[in-house]
This record gives structure tokens, C-alpha cells and sequence, in this order.
């Protein structure tokens, strides 16, 4: 009986260091999304169509869309095609074809960009920690918790 009292004990602590090992890992990742996002809003803020909106949304702006054209609204069904990156270049997501969502399912820094748009629309946005998955892990598996996102979006439709 003693012999397993011990060997749970083991187990038990070896499973406290072993989490926090993860914790600090995404402590470091956390540190250097945070550190990355500052640097590159910093180096890129005089760029011509780049801009941070109060939030902490940033973006480039390579086209605004047709000005005649209709804007998303918070419950607006979007078709668009993009392209989702971390601050290490690694593709997290994509859709080359047309892919559609309804605007109030995306995540906030998506909810907050596109009603700004026209449909033809196409930008880089770059979204902190909270206006991405934060902390959460169970919406794609190659998303570490507090990652600065990446979009390439080309906004193609929006009907209401």
C-alpha cells in the first residue's frame, strides 16, 4: 500500500512540473507575440495604408473595395479567400477557393475590420492576442494560446 502512495506522489509531481513547463512555454510565446506586435506596428507606422485602430487592430490596406459596392454588417454572411499565418510565418489556416462565413461567428478582429470594407476588398491585418483566440485552444490545434494573428483577406461578397 505504501508503494503506491509513493508512486502516485511521483506521478503527481512529475505532472505538476510537466505543466509548468507548458505554462511557461506559452508565457515566452505570449511574451513574444506581445514584443512582436509592438516592434512591427512601431516600424510600420508611417507606411502609407497602414493603420491601428484604438482597439489595437492593425492593418495594411492594399485596396478598399468598390465604393459602390455594399459593406458587411455585424450579421452579414461574408465569402472570402485568405490566408492565416503566426508572427513565425507558419500557415495556422487558408482558403485559396472561396470559403463563407457568417461575420458574427469570426473572431473580434475580424468583426471589427470588415464592416470598414467594400466588397473587392483586400488587406493584411494583424490581430493582437485578444482580438484573436486568446487563450483558447480548442479552435485549431496549430494556434498556440496568446498568438498574435496574421489574415491576407480578400473580401469577395457580403450580402446581409
Amino acid at each position: 500500500m505504501k508503494r503506491i502512495s509513493i508512486g502516485f506522489f511521483v506521478l503527481f509531481l512529475a505532472s505538476l512540473l510537466f505543466s509548468a513547463c507548458q505554462e511557461n512555454i506559452y508565457i515566452d510565446w505570449k511574451l513574444a507575440n506581445e514584443k512582436w506586435m509592438t516592434n512591427f506596428v512601431a516600424a510600420h507606422k508611417s507606411d502609407s495604408n497602414f493603420y491601428t485602430t484604438a482597439s489595437g487592430l492593425s492593418y495594411h490596406l492594399y485596396y478598399a473595395g468598390y465604393p459602390k459596392e455594399r459593406q458587411p454588417n455585424p450579421g452579414s454572411d461574408i465569402l472570402v479567400t485568405y490566408k492565416g499565418t503566426l508572427i513565425n510565418d507558419s500557415v495556422f489556416d487558408q482558403a485559396t477557393v472561396p470559403a463563407a462565413f457568417t461575420l458574427s461567428k469570426t473572431i473580434p478582429a475580424w468583426r471589427e475590420i470588415m464592416p470598414k470594407l467594400h466588397n473587392g476588398a483586400h488587406l493584411k491585418i494583424y490581430a493582437p492576442t485578444a482580438l484573436a483566440y486568446d487563450t483558447a485552444t480548442t479552435y485549431l490545434p496549430k494556434i498556440p494560446p496568446y498568438s498574435a494573428l496574421i489574415f491576407d483577406i480578400t473580401l469577395l461578397e457580403s450580402q446581409y
